[in-house]
């Protein structure tokens, strides 16, 4: 199913209590501009809360040239643009878990440093399309849409926490079903339990 902002937005009301729905997104009726103002804050923190498939990206990094400013690690790599959240160093050559950590460089710009190069990160992109959101992701998005707006829109605190609860379940269910999505063998098996 595609999804609109204007449906989204009508999901959102429906989940508080709100009866009468909006027309499109860019109106100035008094409910889409609330929704408006939290939007994008709401999508890139559900996008961050939750590994999400259709949000996954890989991007083999670019050395900065500087030293890190921790001296734990040996080499500095660009941020990617579009990264919300960085989820795992990928090595080339080596199979285990490459320990690093998101930083700021001595000019103050988003670093990523560790002690192997090359490499390539996994991380979750910042995806503004909303025809490209999975339905998982859209109901997770209604729900905290619906919690950060409950205030200005019903002003009722029990309908914001109602909709927060809903939220992180909605979260846990995504994680079933993202879960059974695609298989990756898991390289820490053992031979001998393979042959069998």
């Amino acid at each position: 199913m595609n999804y609109t902002k204007a449906k989204i937005f009508n999901l959102t009301l429906k989940n508080l209590r709100v009866s009468v729905g909006i027309q499109g997104a860019n109106l100035s009726e008094k409910n889409t501009v609330i929704l408006n103002e939290f939007y994008d804050s709401a999508r890139e923190q559900v996008l961050k809360d939750f590994d999400w498939n259709f949000a996954n990206s890989y991007r083999e990094l670019s050395l900065t040239g500087n030293i890190p400013q921790n001296p734990k690690f040996l080499y500095e790599y660009d941020y990617p643009n579009d990264c919300l959240f960085a989820r795992e160093i990928i090595p080339y050559a080596n199979k285990k878990m490459v320990e690093f950590e998101v930083a700021a460089s001595i000019t103050g710009q988003k670093v990523i440093n560790t002690n192997i190069t090359p490499v390539v990160l996994r991380y979750t992109k910042s995806v503004e399309n909303e025809a490209f959101f999975s339905t998982e992701f859209v109901m997770a998005l209604c729900w905290y849409l619906a919690f950060l707006a409950a205030p200005a829109i019903t002003g009722n605190r029990s309908i914001q926490n109602d909709c927060f609860n809903i939220y992180n379940n909605m979260l846990v269910k995504s994680k079933t079903i993202n879960a059974s999505e695609g298989y990756i063998k898991n390289d820490n098996s053992c031979s001998w339990l393979d042959a069998r």
